[in-house]
């Protein structure tokens, strides 16, 4: 008897996790599920947010996570004894996606393996991402369910700010305006509206949540949908599968000349930090050595031929290598949803360096982003015509 109560206890609880670079979105995470708990508050509803013990955000970029709970039939009491005893959850109605490059998977700050970012969706449960991606592009990067569930996305970039810094663009009342579309059963849009306009009192704050709710797009995702989620699982262990004391185990020294040449923490891969991976256009290298020496994450490998290799599953997307880079084009940020494995750029241009030069300048693009020196202060945007482009690919 006391096993079914619980899991009626269980199915009586809404549950919404939103996910988010940490740092950069940290406090945009925090207004939405706050936000949502006051809507909840207005319509009669009992609610609470809290966020994952385990992630501290204390790096650029790393993956975070906040949740927000609902209930009709618990006390604010209630709720809480029953939805916050862990660190973390199960299962969610909604998982919320502040920064689309996260469907390629979370290493979050507990250090426990790469997870798909759709793991906690529960059947007919809403994925709900800010991209101007089509749910095609989204789709091949998340895990298979066994079961069918659905994609919301809402267009619109990333919104990255700062620890000390929050850039209001109207990203938080926005997502709250798609959550009032997709979920009614969680915030009504009315409500929702009244406490936009009421908190905010501006009508650029309205125009956003409208924006959010009229633009929002669903789409299902059957269970054939996805792919083959490539890392192990993620498993905790049990209680009585603990070590004695606290050990913490050393990284083997290496030292080798080519990729993964250099001894790094296996258990711990900080790619999933990152928005942006840096290509190299090889053929304009000039083995000056700034890349390898200033990335602040070693994660680049001197090489037989003087130049030096990216290993992506380590490299957290900070844009240093293309900040001090002193030749033109040569080291590009460039969206790391363009691209779907971390194998060595390095191997893959000594195999074949024509294809390989064509096929980064075609994920290029025009579009230049680099983030500030300063943390917090955005990032820089610009364009580059072209024929620069065309003058660098065709250079001997």
């Amino acid at each position: 008897m006391a096993t079914t109560t619980n899991i009626e206890q269980e199915q009586s609880i809404q549950r919404f996790e939103v996910n988010y670079r940490g740092i950069f979105q940290k406090t945009l995470a925090y207004r939405i599920t706050k936000d949502l708990v006051y809507i909840a508050h207005s319509q009669g509803r009992t609610a609470f947010s809290n966020g994952r013990y385990s992630d501290d955000p204390q790096r650029n970029g790393v993956p975070c996570a906040n949740f927000a709970f609902f209930s009709d039939e618990h006390s604010e009491e209630e709720l809480e004894a029953i939805a916050s005893a862990k660190m973390d959850i199960d299962r969610a109605n909604i998982v919320s996606v502040l920064d689309d490059t996260m469907v390629k998977g979370l290493e979050p700050w507990g250090h426990y393996g790469i997870r798909p970012i759709n793991e906690k969706v529960i059947p007919n449960g809403i994925l709900l991402v800010i991209s101007r991606r089509t749910p095609e592009d989204l789709v091949r990067f998340l895990d298979k369910k066994p079961f069918s569930y659905r994609l919301a996305i809402v267009p619109g970039d990333a919104s990255f700010a700062g620890l000390w810094y929050y850039r209001n663009d109207g990203t938080d009342v926005k997502m709250l305006g798609a959550i009032a579309k997709v979920a009614p059963s969680i915030i009504n849009y009315d409500k929702a509206k009244d406490y936009v306009r009421k908190t905010y009192k501006t009508d650029q704050k309205i125009e956003a949540f409208e924006s959010g709710y009229n633009s929002v797009v669903v789409t299902e995702v059957a269970p054939s949908q996805g792919t083959e989620w490539p890392y192990p699982k993620p498993t905790l262990p049990a209680w009585n599968e603990f070590e004695e004391g606290i050990v913490v185990k050393a990284v083997p020294n290496q030292f080798k000349i080519g990729p993964r040449g250099l001894a790094r923490n296996p258990d711990y891969k900080r790619g999933t930090s990152k928005t942006q991976r840096p290509i190299v256009r090889f053929d304009l290298c000039t083995k000056c050595t700034l890349c390898w020496y200033e990335c602040p994450d070693e994660c680049f490998d001197p090489t037989p031929d003087g130049l030096y290799d990216v290993n992506y599953e380590y490299c957290t997307g900070c844009g240093r290598c293309a900040e001090v880079c002193p030749v033109n084009e040569c080291i590009v940020m460039v969206d790391e949803l363009n691209f779907s494995d971390n194998k060595s750029p390095w191997e893959s241009f000594r195999k074949d360096p024509k294809s390989y030069t064509k096929d980064i300048e075609e994920k290029k693009g025009k579009r230049r982003m680099m983030p500030s020196f300063v943390t917090g202060k955005g990032e820089s945007t610009s364009e580059v015509h072209s024929s620069v482009a065309f003058k660098e690919t065709t250079k001997s």
